[in-house]
């Protein structure tokens, strides 16, 4: 009974200082954006200026709870999250990451998530650059995990990864150097934990980006998320959640078999029923999802066709990154005989009036869907006839 007791009193403690610091960061929102005042006529445009929710997901050991419990809740490009990857798994001996582990992966990227970069190896970026240094750093860290994704492709589709435009720091351990060595020479944005400055991101965000951890082990109640959200709703601006395992309350972590060195990763984790809150709550204030990504204003494609066909348009063959707002004004676009099959990043254009997907092997359409002005479509000589897991869209009926 004492144990009982004390396992109560402790319980009840934490509870009380968690409620306590998301007391205090919410008010320390507040007041950082008080200044921000949004004109409520102001039509919000996705992408452009309607504020967002960005989930952000650490750690890919974590890759087979992301996959069983995040696929179906996430959906098909409509609740877009990040994912961060390693190359490795943290423990059964550090090893590769599976071929299954890289297709899931992949599957997941196929649905609208990101894949982004966090670290070859996981290193803590301080601890790294001050025993081997900074430059050290980038060369086993940064440039490795690059060439891994490059080299990755899925064993099915042979879909390849896209190239990582954002980065979260393990353990949310960097200095300004880091974030001066990787801004933007190999990210558009770099991702940390809590700010003293603010929590709240903008939109085409370049540099350092916060985010708000959510796991269990920080949150107390979900309302504290509601309230941000609101928060972030009447500024016009958008907020990162970051977040690690996606497991239900009744899932063990030590039926993983990973002994005792993962109890401290294990304490991570979040439940599907307290995402599937926060985003009923999104959706029912009307905050769009987006990827870190897309708070970074880049638009990326899986097709690389698909790609170089849009940045020969664009008149951008060199540039490090598309914009997506440049992407927002085009009213029509030419992309037949490309040998396009993935229209992903197709959903950017979001004026696009026009569209000629002519003499392509393009066999899912859905993603027209999200395009509200197209009024005009050539789908001709495409791969509808050939293929029977051929997706409609509306659009094309219409």
């Amino acid at each position: 009974m004492r144990v009982l007791i004390e396992e109560y009193l402790r319980e009840r403690i934490s509870t009380y200082y968690k409620g306590k610091f998301w007391k205090r960061l919410i008010k320390d929102i507040k007041n950082k954006n008080s200044n921000i005042h949004i004109k409520s006529e102001d039509k919000h445009i996705p992408y452009i200026n309607k504020p967002g929710i960005a989930f952000s997901f650490d750690d890919s050991f974590r890759i087979n709870d992301w996959y069983k419990y995040g696929k179906d809740l996430f959906g098909f490009y409509d609740v877009k999250v990040t994912f961060n990857i390693n190359a490795f798994h943290h423990f059964e001996g550090q090893r590769e990451h599976t071929q299954k582990e890289i297709d899931m992966l992949i599957d997941l990227q196929s649905k609208g998530h990101e894949i982004a970069h966090h670290g070859f190896k996981h290193e803590n970026a301080v601890n790294y650059s001050n025993e081997f240094g900074l430059n050290n750093w980038v060369e086993h860290e940064i440039k490795p995990l690059f060439k891994w994704i490059e080299n990755q492709s899925h064993s099915k589709t042979k879909e390849k990864f896209k190239k990582p435009v954002t980065y979260s720091f393990p353990y949310v351990s960097y200095t300004e150097s880091h974030i001066l060595e990787l801004v933007s020479k190999y990210f558009k944005v770099v991702r940390g934990g809590f700010s003293d400055r603010n929590n709240l991101v903008g939109f085409n965000h370049t540099g350092y980006a916060p985010s708000i951890g959510i796991d269990e082990i920080v949150l107390s109640d979900v309302d504290y998320v509601k309230k941000i959200l609101r928060i972030a709703k009447e500024l016009g601006t958008n907020v990162i959640f970051m977040c690690h395992s996606i497991l239900p309350d009744e899932v063990d972590w030590n039926d993983f078999g990973w002994e005792e060195q993962s109890l401290e990763s294990g304490k991570y984790r979040i439940s599907p029923k307290t995402i599937q809150d926060i985003i009923d709550e999104a959706k029912n204030i009307d905050l769009e999802f987006y990827t870190t990504s897309e708070i970074a204003g880049v638009a990326t494609f899986i097709d690389r066709n698909m790609e170089s066909s849009i940045r020969e348009i664009i008149s951008n063959p060199l540039e490090q990154w598309i914009s997506i707002s440049e992407l927002s004004k085009i009213t029509e676009l030419d992309l037949s005989g490309k040998n396009i099959s993935n229209l992903d990043g197709i959903q950017y254009f979001l004026n696009l009036e026009k569209l000629n997907l002519s003499n392509n092997n393009i066999t899912d359409f859905r993603l027209l869907e999200k395009l509200p002005k197209l009024k005009k479509i050539d789908l001709s000589n495409n791969l509808e006839s050939k293929n029977e897991t051929f997706y409609h869209s509306k659009k094309i009926a219409e």
